[in-house]
């Protein structure tokens, strides 16, 4: 589910996903999906008006096919938040953190599953935002991945 690859938006998915000859398939997905907020400019939300009509029939297709979660916090401007654990992030945190709770519970109930594959992983400048004039990241690198391990750590902890 990257951008510019064949699952790279929702919408397109979405009808790959429905259509005959993929239905009956064994494809398999990686849940990168920081990069269709990017693209759609939101973190999808199940309550909203604009997104509960399609995002959680979507949600549960992905969660079927998904063998590995691309656990990266993403936001509506970029596939990755520089800085996951500050306050302002907490919304589009929260969202992901239920659609990776999901992830979690439908692969753990896959009797083909035995094991949940997830990583926290972050990308170095220039995929980490930069300061302007000094190429200097505007976050720690580690620090967004070590954060994002606590939280997918705290997750599946709960659920196991």
């Amino acid at each position: 589910t990257h951008r510019q690859r064949l699952f790279g938006s929702p919408f397109q998915t979405r009808s790959l996903l429905s259509s005959s000859s993929l239905s009956e398939s064994n494809l398999k997905l990686n849940a990168d999906l920081s990069h269709w907020y990017c693209a759609c400019e939101r973190v999808f939300n199940s309550e909203d008006d604009r997104d509960k009509t399609w995002w959680p029939d979507l949600l549960s297709k992905v969660a079927d096919r998904c063998m590995y979660i691309h656990a990266r916090f993403g936001w509506a401007q970029g596939p990755q938040m520089a800085d996951p654990s500050a306050v302002e992030c907490e919304p589009e945190r929260e969202l992901q953190m239920n659609v990776w709770k999901m992830l979690i519970e439908r692969q753990k109930k896959n009797k083909n599953v035995s094991c949940v594959f997830i990583s926290p992983e972050y990308g170095p400048v220039p995929y980490m935002a930069i300061k302007p004039h000094t190429l200097e990241p505007v976050a720690s690198l580690s620090a967004a991945v070590s954060y994002t391990k606590k939280v997918i750590e705290e997750v599946f902890d709960k659920l196991v």
